[in-house]
């Protein structure tokens, strides 16, 4: 940032020089195309408050350019001062400001840090402002921030409660505990979706500070949420955990005939981030599940297992499967799937059946299996 008073006043020849050529990047702030402001806009700061002033009183004048209001947010954003912060605040709450320009505002409150607490707080009490307010908050990552942010984790408005379990997800906060638990039962389906995440990010520290609550039972009962983003939600908070408790739920609820196909694929996603014997015969099974989508994923996620412990298996796995002649065999996107998906593999089963597919009648399957026999070796 730039000092107000320099070390040593410039003699009159450089004043006079400074200020000319102060005026001319406000003059290309103020009338310049998009690139010769954003040269302006990062040079402007390094002349100090008299160049803040020429950019507020531009903004004055011109409210209705907004481009020109976004620039001048990044540059107001240079000095940490009441009039900065007003400004900024303005700009954040006016409801004549662009979208665009609202954002760069408050990203820039943010980055003042500390400063911008105390006028956000301000904005945290006006209904209308509190999720604006809470977005930019959870930006500074104070401590002082969060801590005023979580006061409304109860808020009657469910963008707000949503909100704050959004920040807590991010955050070590000894107050987690009250609102994830609430959450995951609220009625709004967005809270439950950032409630279900936070058991998921923050699964340890709920762990530390409440041995009793059992996250696994928790995520169980997401997974069967009638909201579709929350089920998806849980099943990846459940890999996240990776514990045999979380494999039989996620297991469980991917053999449910139930289950609709989108989560199903987001189950066997879920399983395929975990390394764990288990999920090998859990991603097995969804070979042979009805649906072909749901085999084509669990082909891909099978071909993708790196841990060398687990890989040979996943191969195993794959071509027992295949051997068996499934129905899902006669489809030609799983033949190009599964002559690619074994490539990755050095058995000599797996490279006896991408040779197999050499021959095959469709003619991408036979570039997969070529592509898949380069692939083995």
């Amino acid at each position: 940032m730039p000092d107000s008073m320099p070390d040593s006043m410039p003699d009159s020849d450089q004043m006079v020089g400074v200020s000319q050529t102060l005026r001319a990047f406000l003059e290309l702030l103020e009338i310049g195309d998009f690139q010769e402001r954003w040269d302006a806009a990062k040079r402007l700061p390094s002349y100090g408050w008299p160049a803040l002033q020429g950019t507020l009183a531009l903004l004055r004048s011109h409210p209705e350019d907004d481009e020109l209001a976004w620039f001048a947010a990044q540059i107001i954003g240079q000095f940490p001062s009441e009039e900065a912060l007003t400004v900024l605040v303005d700009l954040v709450t006016s409801a004549t400001t662009d979208e665009d320009v609202k954002g760069m505002a408050a990203r820039t409150l943010a980055n003042l840090g500390e400063a911008a607490i105390a006028p956000l707080n301000q904005l945290l009490q006006e209904e209308r402002w509190r999720v604006l307010a809470i977005r930019t908050l959870a930006q500074i990552r104070h401590r002082d921030a969060m801590e005023r942010v979580v006061e409304f984790w109860d808020d009657p408005d469910a963008e707000v409660r949503a909100q704050v379990l959004a920040v807590l997800t991010g955050d070590r906060h000894p107050r987690i505990l009250t609102p994830v638990l609430a959450g995951v039962t609220d009625l709004s389906a967005p809270v439950r979706r950032f409630a279900t995440i936070a058991l998921g990010l923050q699964h340890g520290l709920i762990e530390e500070l409440a041995p009793e609550v059992d996250v696994v039972a928790l995520l169980r009962e997401r997974l069967l949420d009638l909201d579709l983003a929350v089920s998806q939600q849980a099943a990846i908070a459940l890999s996240r955990l990776g514990t045999v408790e979380a494999i039989e739920a996620l297991g469980r609820c991917l053999r449910s005939p139930h289950t609709p196909i989108p989560l199903k694929l987001e189950l066997v996603r879920a399983l395929g981030w975990i390394n764990h014997p288990r999920t090998i015969d859990d991603l097995a099974m969804a070979l042979s599940l009805p649906s072909s989508q749901v085999c084509l994923e669990a082909i891909r996620v099978l071909s993708q297992v790196s841990s060398p412990p687990l890989k040979a298996e996943a191969g195993q796995a794959l071509i027992r499967w295949w051997c068996s002649e499934p129905p899902h065999r006669e489809l030609a996107r799983v033949r190009q799937a599964i002559a690619l998906g074994l490539g990755n593999f050095g058995q000599p089963e797996a490279m006896a059946v991408v040779r197999s597919l050499l021959d095959d009648p469709d003619e991408t399957v036979r570039w997969h299996a070529q592509a898949g026999s380069e692939a083995i070796g």
